[in-house]
């Protein structure tokens, strides 16, 4: 199509400037070149894309992972915390009550006393692992934000424009289009591009 044009130019050229143009092989070798050094260039870029998109989701599935273990972890340490808690708050509640009868118990009131101050020193061990867990989860939390804050909308959309995409976009919207919920199991360009890449 370009070389086509050169005709007409060529002719608007010479009736403006009184000058005539030529066109000869090298011109179309320089276009040729120049539309090589574009594509590669393009390619280049579209691959550094593609790398960060994979890495982006690649943390987030492992930060994902990382947090749902931790908080079903700290989950049933809670649980566990909680019916400990009950355990040691009726243990006081009987022992106020007997210290109250007689003299004779104080002995056997004192020895649950230790117990119950063993039983606290356990979940206040449970509860200090239960909140360095905890901590544990939130860099991974805030690596994975990170990560996709690095995945930006002008990107998406170029991506989407693709009519038909290289090999390695389309395997990580694909994999990406399977961790969305709710999206199906058709990996279609065109069902990728309409339903998850249409909501950046």
């Amino acid at each position: 199509m370009v070389h086509l044009s050169v005709q007409k130019y060529s002719a608007d050229f010479k009736a403006i400037y009184k000058r005539s143009n030529y066109s000869t092989p090298k011109n179309y070798l320089d276009f040729i070149n120049n539309y090589i050094t574009f594509l590669k260039g393009k390619r280049k870029s579209f691959d550094a894309l593609v790398r960060r998109l994979e890495g982006g989701l690649a943390t987030l599935a492992k930060a994902t992972a990382d947090t749902t273990a931790l908080s079903k972890v700290l989950a049933e340490q809670n649980k566990v915390i909680g019916e400990k808690a009950v355990v040691v708050n009726a243990a006081i509640a009987e022992i106020a009550e007997k210290s109250e009868v007689a003299g004779v118990q104080a002995k056997a009131a004192a020895a649950k006393k230790a117990e119950l101050a063993e039983q606290a020193v356990i979940i206040e061990r449970e509860d200090a692992a239960a909140t360095k867990a905890l901590e544990a989860a939130i860099p991974a939390l805030q690596e994975a934000e990170n990560a996709v804050a690095d995945i930006n909308k002008p990107a998406i959309t170029e991506i989407q424009n693709l009519p038909q995409p290289p090999d390695v976009i389309r395997e990580v919207c694909s994999i990406a289009f399977f961790l969305y919920p709710n999206l199906g199991s058709d990996v279609a360009w065109a069902n990728i591009k309409g339903k998850l890449l249409s909501d950046p």
